[in-house]
């Protein structure tokens, strides 16, 4: 069994064991800003979104990690079985976290920078990222903690908006459907072209390059004998690279707003919360290649490129920053949110390797110009 005394463990452990739900991660940043300053960390701080951060090294490249100290809702007991141990953030996105934490504790090579941000909300309305951006930085190269296994390298997220319909009709009494649109039906029908969209944009075999549109609430009626006047649906809309978050919002606006004048009698538009695009990693990159060659080196193994079909908070600094990016850390993605949420720690540890020789790596490729 792995020994519970190792620094990068004992961390770890610290962490799964200060309940951090997404808004309520006070607790946890002042822990981690004071294992920061044990382990040499300078410039140790937080922010008004109560991101922790702190930095080794100095000149350049510089290179941020980041991590998020938040998880869902709902607090799994920390236990140890074998060389798994268990707990909310285990897999999401703790290990990756403080992987990040325990790659640079040892300091970085010479004329490199790096910051590790802990950032807050990533599973909420990604407050923390956002603050860290606003904030600046003169950042070279960026990798962002989630899982995927320490041979694994995601180099691409699809975008993301969250769409919500909104339709009304004059309702009427139950008895009389033939003379009063529902608002449910009309909604159902919107729906059911909205999912026709889905279909048309769909690469066969390739979610990754598909687009989807996932209702994930719904709203209407109130009386058991009365036709529904109001109806609210959201949708959780991915979208895959090469498609432009500008196309999906004319194109569902078009959806909802044209089936509203063909029906006649009804009210329906649709309301975007926010966009966020796709992003795919240059694979020629720096940030790239340094991984790959840490990943060779370090395990032995041919390194992974991966694409997940979800969005991370990668896409938005990408975007925002230009900066080259990639998503790294230990442990399964399919765990992430679940009651049996486990990191298995060799895993664990071979990820703090390679994220040292990434850094090395990147140095060096850096310093040549590459």
């Amino acid at each position: 069994m792995t020994s519970k005394k190792d620094p990068s463990v004992a961390l770890l452990l610290e962490t799964l064991r200060t309940y951090s739900v997404s808004t309520k991660e006070a607790k946890l940043s002042r822990l981690l800003r004071e294992r920061m300053r044990e382990r040499g960390f300078k410039h140790i701080r937080t922010d008004k979104a109560g991101n922790a951060i702190g930095e080794v090294g100095s000149g350049h490249p510089h290179v941020l990690l980041c991590g998020h100290m938040d998880t869902v809702p709902g607090f799994l007991k920390v236990r140890f079985e074998g060389d798994r141990v268990y707990g909310r953030g285990a897999a999401d996105a703790k290990s990756p976290m403080c992987a990040m934490i325990s790659a640079v504790s040892e300091g970085v090579p010479g004329g490199m920078k790096v910051t590790v941000a802990c950032v807050t909300r990533e599973e909420g309305d990604s407050l923390g990222v956002e603050t860290l951006i606003d904030s600046g930085g003169d950042y070279d190269y960026a990798v962002f903690g989630e899982p995927a296994g320490a041979g694994r390298v995601t180099v691409g997220y699809r975008g993301r908006t969250a769409a919500k319909v909104t339709v009304r009709t004059h309702g009427g009494h139950a008895s009389s459907s033939w003379a009063h649109p529902s608002a449910v039906d009309e909604s159902l029908s919107i729906m059911s072209l909205i999912k026709e969209y889905e279909r048309k944009n769909t690469v066969e075999g390739d979610h990754y390059r598909s687009l989807s549109a996932s209702l994930t609430l719904i709203r209407g009626g109130a009386y058991s004998n009365v036709i529904p006047k109001k109806c609210e649906m959201t949708f959780d809309v991915r979208i895959p690279p090469g498609t432009n978050s500008s196309r999906v919002k004319e194109d569902l606006t078009a959806i909802v707003e044209g089936q509203a004048r063909m029906r006649g009698g009804i009210d329906a538009k649709v309301e975007f919360d926010g966009f966020t695009e796709a992003y795919d990693a240059p694979l020629d990159s720096v940030v790239v290649r340094g991984f790959q060659r840490s990943i060779l080196k370090t395990l032995n193994t041919r390194p992974v490129l991966t694409h997940k079909t979800g969005t991370g908070d990668m896409n938005t600094l990408a975007e925002r920053m230009g900066v080259p990016c990639v998503t790294y850390g230990p442990a399964d993605s399919n765990l992430g949110h679940t009651e049996m949420e486990f990191v298995d720690i060799p895993d664990y540890l071979n990820s703090i390797k390679v994220l040292s020789g990434a850094l090395r790596e990147i140095k060096t490729l850096h310093g040549r110009g590459d």
